[in-house]
């Protein structure tokens, strides 16, 4: 297992997403971690210092200089040296100790007012009467809801959004503003951001979130799979791994694929296909279903989590997903064939939810003609019945199906909690690589949480995607620059209704 890098910033707290952002921008970045520290100045004025924690995977640049650089930058627009912090710097090469989930450690739930609570999508919680959910899996998006300036956003979309207001969130981050205002009732919801690598993680915050992405049909990061639609879009990260696996293929797998290839069973299959920013190992596009070739290593309880995430992405698309172990590649290659033509033959309806796990080597597992899941070559079966409940014959062992449509073993065996929640769709929303200046559509509500330096400059561009009557919130501005957004606001003949204030940051609430 490699090693990995961390980089150690001394920071002034209240800019830690911007910092983050560029961490995020510029370097192979997993995740990071702020640690503040509260001191007293020579005032006796309690204030607090953080050193902000990176986690790198690679060194592809010098990320000192490249810090150093980003600082001047910031500099130039306005922040001064105490808004900033010193920005100290640190560069240690660490043994490789689970890293890539160091980052998640501090971050729990976030209650941003009494009605709102930014969930993140590895914990689980149980919502309050009346409680909207926003569960969230920012990657290397800002906007994780716990900055200040995203809550004031949240704030506003709560008092003043209206049920079936349409809206657009520019400099959409995670997606979380324009995934809040669908919750609150918005009819469709626009995000768009200057930063490709931001779209998928909006997507599939989306998607979790019970809302129905509907994706340009140009634009953004990401590229339609032809043969299935346009609704279904894939990474560019997750094309470049799946050439890598393509080229390198496990031996069961070239041995599936050659059964599998040139339509060989009626129906084109491709191989390492990805979906999203998952890479399923075969897929048949005109029936939607996947095989997966699964190894002992799917037992382990992380890999079960894993797999559990995945299917319940891959199934709320509408895919219907068959398991094979590998050991039943090597020892019974002509019962897979058999297998599988039955399951094509059948064309079944995807199942609603990801298959319980449970099951050790040697079982194939799918829907049968009863909607009943069973292990074949052994007498084990699954079946769902009347109160929502998964049993697996024979064994005793029992799975319930929790509210959010979870699979949980009463014996300790715990699955991430995804909350993939079983509702109808509540709207569309589309993300896309853009910026204010090129659109056209006029919409009800806005939200623009951006540095106020460029606030200043797009605020004419803002103004020109409102309806008449159309309220916007305007944040990401310190208490010392929001008179350079108050001069812009007043150039451009926009009318303040509310002025927020959370710690050093203020958002203003407009109408047009």
């Amino acid at each position: 297992m490699n090693n990995y890098y961390e980089l150690r910033i001394s920071i002034n707290p209240e800019i830690e997403e911007i910092v983050s952002d560029i961490c995020f921008s510029n370097f192979d970045c997993e995740g990071v971690v702020l640690a503040e520290e509260a001191y007293k100045d020579l005032e006796m004025t309690s204030t607090t210092r953080g050193t902000l924690r990176v986690f790198l995977t690679d060194l592809n640049n010098n990320p000192i200089e490249v810090l150093k650089t980003e600082r001047e930058l910031l500099k130039e627009r306005g922040f001064s040296d105490e808004e900033l912090g010193s920005w100290e710097i640190s560069l240690d090469e660490k043994e490789n100790q689970d890293w890539s989930k160091k980052w998640k450690e501090k971050w729990t739930v976030t209650h941003v007012t009494d009605k709102i609570a930014v969930v993140p999508s590895w914990l689980e919680y149980e919502p309050k009467d009346g409680e909207i959910i926003i569960t969230l899996d920012p990657g290397c998006a800002f906007g994780t809801g716990t900055h200040q300036t995203t809550q004031l956003c949240m704030k506003a979309i709560e008092k003043y959004l209206k049920k079936g207001d349409t809206i657009a969130d520019i400099g959409t981050g995670s997606g979380i503003l324009a995934i809040c205002a669908m919750k609150f009732g918005a009819s469709s919801a626009y995000g768009c951001d200057n930063d490709e690598t931001v779209i998928d993680v909006c997507i599939e915050n989306a998607l979790i979130n019970g809302i129905e992405v509907y994706p340009p049909l140009e634009g953004g990061s990401k590229s339609p799979i032809s043969g299935w639609g346009n609704q279904h879009y894939i990474s560019k990260k997750a094309q470049l791994n799946a050439k890598d696996l393509r080229n390198n293929p496990t031996l069961q797998e070239q041995k599936l694929w050659q059964y599998l290839r040139k339509s060989n069973l009626g129906y084109k299959f491709r191989r390492q296909q990805p979906i999203g920013n998952y890479i399923v190992d075969f897929f048949c596009p005109e029936l939607k279903i996947i095989i997966e070739l699964d190894g002992g290593q799917h037992n382990e309880p992380e890999n079960i989590n894993y797999d559990k995430k995945r299917d319940d992405f891959l199934t709320k698309q509408g895919f219907r997903i068959i398991r094979i172990w590998n050991n039943e590649i090597d020892n019974n290659i002509e019962g897979v064939i058999e297998y599988i033509k039955n399951n094509i033959k059948q064309q079944q309806t995807p199942p609603p939810n990801p298959l319980p796990q449970g099951a050790g080597e040697g079982k194939l597992h799918s829907l049968n003609e009863n909607n009943n899941y069973q292990g074949a070559g052994e007498s084990k079966l699954y079946s769902i019945d009347q109160n929502s409940k998964t049993q697996e014959a024979g064994e005793g062992k029992l799975y319930s199906l929790t509210e959010n449509n979870n699979y949980q073993e009463t014996e300790d065996l715990l699955f991430e909690n995804q909350n993939f929640e079983d509702v109808e769709k509540i709207g569309k929303i589309t993300f896309e690589l853009n910026t204010a200046d090129k659109l056209s559509e006029k919409y009800d509500f806005v939200c623009a949480n951006i540095l106020h330096n460029v606030l200043a400059q797009i605020m004419g561009d803002l103004k020109n995607i409102m309806n008449d009557n159309a309220k916007m919130v305007l944040s990401g501005i310190l208490d010392e620059k929001k008179q350079v957004v108050l001069d812009a606001i007043e150039k451009f003949g926009l009318n303040i209704i509310e002025t927020i204030h959370q710690d050093q940051w203020t958002a203003f609430v407009v109408e047009k």
